[in-house]
């Protein structure tokens, strides 16, 4: 079972961003649209292959750790498409220390429950990676790189892709982050369903 340890935004931020890019993207030819129908719009924390089985114990580790979690803010910072993913599109975030150590420690406490490496991403791009990088994966299941973003959408024709990212640029938002959540995932790496909410128990009040 393919998993991820996810912040979502707010309903109202996840419709409006979903709307927004569902209607932009329109009738292009495309791989997805993450339009909250289908796909749900999120930032990816620890992306898992695992067993059905594991869900709950990985359910208990995230309540542990995040009892003494400091509040955290997710702000968007541009809308852009990957150079290394032709007709990939995203909102990257402002950097955030708290963020970084939340995503370590989701990281150092779930990876152990892997039960397999994680389908490669876009595979038909034949993305050849390093040694170091092989090794890693088949370590902890995945690359440790960290970026925090939310996937929006892939178009299948580079012409398309500057159209949308100009319709795209102006969208703004960011929200506390008040929970995380267990999430099923597709071989995209993709929300396709919640599976459960672990709220942020905030000490500092």
């Amino acid at each position: 079972m393919l998993i991820d340890i996810v912040i979502l935004p707010p309903k109202s931020i996840r419709r409006k961003i979903g709307t927004k890019i569902k209607k932009e993207i329109g009738n292009l030819p495309n791989f997805f649209i993450v339009d909250d129908i289908k796909l749900i719009p999120h930032l990816s924390l620890w992306h898992i292959n695992t067993s059905k089985k594991e869900v709950g114990e990985i359910a208990r580790k995230l309540q542990e750790i995040t009892k003494e979690q400091k509040p955290i803010r997710i702000t968007s910072s541009k809308f852009h498409a990957l150079k290394k993913f032709k007709g990939c599109l995203e909102f990257t975030t402002k950097k955030n220390k708290d963020l970084v150590k939340l995503q370590q420690k989701v990281f150092q406490n779930i990876f152990s429950y892997k039960t397999g490496i994680m389908p490669q991403f876009a595979s038909f791009l034949k993305i050849k990676y390093s040694k170091e990088k092989q090794e890693e994966i088949k370590k902890y299941g995945r690359s440790l790189k960290f970026g925090p973003h939310l996937t929006m959408g892939w178009l299948k024709k580079e012409k398309d892709i500057s159209k949308v990212v100009k319709k795209m640029k102006k969208v703004k938002f960011s929200f506390p982050v008040k929970e995380i959540y267990i999430c099923e995932i597709d071989n995209w790496w993709q929300v396709k369903r919640i599976i459960k909410k672990i709220n942020i128990i905030d000490l500092s009040k």
